[in-house]
């Protein structure tokens, strides 16, 4: 009898071992839970209004919920990225097409076993800015890598009644 079966399906014991913890990632989806004070404007962006030398704070808070279970993940981390160019911060539009002036750049790290709802507080002073979350899963965690919808806080509308 030869060996060649018995070494061939040893190896593919061992492939499948050694590939499956990949498999068994799951899947998640960051998205923005709400925006203080905000208003929804459609397309996910958002109308926090106050234009002016001492723009009012804005309260973003992000979720992050594992697709397969619905249970909130409390492993890894939260990036909030802005977009922006040495020369200043730009709307979600340009980062999102690519190839223009800016790119989007990490702002601040939260920590979801620290905070499974992580909030960032910002008093950015242009017009419109474009804002997007990451995550990140925790090192030989079980988690896939996500990225949110990006979206933009508008200061130029008037906040819808």
């Amino acid at each position: 009898m030869s060996h060649r079966p018995l070494v061939g399906l040893i190896v593919a014991l061992v492939a499948s071992c050694v590939l499956s913890p990949a498999a068994a990632q799951s899947a998640v989806e960051v998205s923005l839970v709400s925006v203080i004070p905000g208003t929804p404007t459609g397309d996910g962006d958002w109308c926090v209004g106050g234009l002016g030398s001492r723009p009012d704070p804005v309260m973003l808070t992000a979720h992050v919920v594992d697709l397969a279970s619905q249970s909130e993940v409390t492993e890894g981390t939260l990036e909030w990225e802005v977009c922006e160019s040495p020369r200043g911060g730009f709307p979600k539009e340009v980062c999102d097409t690519g190839g223009g002036p800016a790119r989007w750049k990490a702002a601040v790290l939260s920590f979801l076993d620290f905070d499974s709802m992580p909030t960032l507080v910002t008093r950015f002073r242009l017009p419109v800015l474009g804002f997007r979350m990451q995550y990140r899963p925790a090192p030989g965690g079980v988690f896939k890598w996500a990225t949110s919808a990006s979206f933009n806080l508008d200061r130029t509308c008037s906040p819808l009644p």
